[in-house]
């Protein structure tokens, strides 16, 4: 059977779309406006089509600015004091003290921070740029943030590197950026970490494996049960999102969806995510979210 909505489901469009709408009323989600919503609600006409923009909905996981800020202080209040205390770097009486001193950003202090971007190789939509100001505004000094250009220049005082992103997704891009820079170079007298925002799984593994000397700390980690296209776990060849369809029928109906309206069902880096920042939509996740074409509405802003 091709992809159909189920009988017991044939309300949940108008359930999923007035509780999104309720979250944007509340402020809990920020960054979409109504009119927003709307349009890109207009991509979707027959009823498997709107059963489809429910799941997507319904399944999203989106970072709004407030939940990034959230995150950032995360980093600076416990994963980073956590990680310094292990090492032994610096002399800080206590958290508060470690929080005070990124703030301060005085130049002997032992921690830099650095955005991954895309600079080297021109990639567009990198945000780690972005992030990095975000650190900035949150509590982490200019004074304490560096260029990758720029690593060689510091001086002896320095003892950890802090890489900074919002989404580390199958670790090729981090994995040219360590390469191009040489971060490798560094490892011997600084401890080189990685803390980005989300990380998958699939990046983390292919990062350890890759550089042994580099630490990541992910504030979250996504995995095969974030992915749209998953299979359930009695049957893989179900989708486990409604334990009816198949998954080979979902991602048929997808891309026959995005060849009509002239957007790319997946690209290159794709993990089929449904995961959404407010400054950003990293290009793991599906199109269906960011594209936009004469014939298709985007919900969500690729890049800032």
């Amino acid at each position: 059977m091709a992809f159909h909505v189920p009988p017991t489901h044939e309300g949940l469009y108008d359930q999923v779309v007035s509780r999104f709408r309720m979250l944007l009323r509340r402020g809990v989600i920020t960054g979409i406006s109504d009119v927003r919503l709307n349009l890109w609600l207009k991509n979707f006409i027959s009823s498997e089509d709107q059963y489809l923009a429910a799941r997507v909905l319904d399944n999203l996981s989106y970072r709004s600015q407030a939940m990034v800020t959230s995150a950032i202080q995360h980093v600076n209040e416990c994963v980073l004091p956590c990680e310094l205390r292990r090492r032994g770097i610096g002399n800080f009486a206590d958290v508060d003290g470690l929080v005070e001193s990124l703030r301060s950003g005085d130049a002997t202090h032992p921690v830099r921070f650095v955005a991954v971007d895309g600079s080297h190789e021109q990639v567009p939509g990198k945000s780690g740029s972005v992030v990095i100001r975000q650190f900035q505004r949150d509590g982490v000094s200019k004074a304490l943030t560096c260029k990758p250009e720029n690593l060689g220049a510091l001086p002896a005082t320095v003892k950890c590197l802090v890489f900074v992103d919002d989404m580390l997704g199958t670790g090729k891009q981090f994995s040219g950026f360590a390469e191009h820079y040489k971060l490798d170079t560094y490892a011997g007298t600084q401890a080189v970490i990685y803390c980005p925002l989300v990380a998958h799984q699939k990046g983390l593994d292919k990062l350890t494996a890759k550089f042994p000397w580099l630490t990541l700390l992910p504030v979250e980690v996504f995995g095969a049960a974030h992915q749209f296209y998953r299979g359930a776990a009695k049957n893989e060849r179900q989708w486990a999102i409604d334990d009816e369809n198949l998954v080979d029928d979902v991602r048929e109906f997808v891309k026959a969806l995005c060849t009509k309206r002239n957007i790319p069902a997946t690209t290159q880096h794709s993990l089929n995510l449904l995961l959404g920042f407010e400054h950003a939509t990293p290009n793991n996740s599906l199109p269906l979210l960011y594209a936009e074409s004469p014939q298709w509405n985007f919900l969500l802003k690729r890049q800032t």
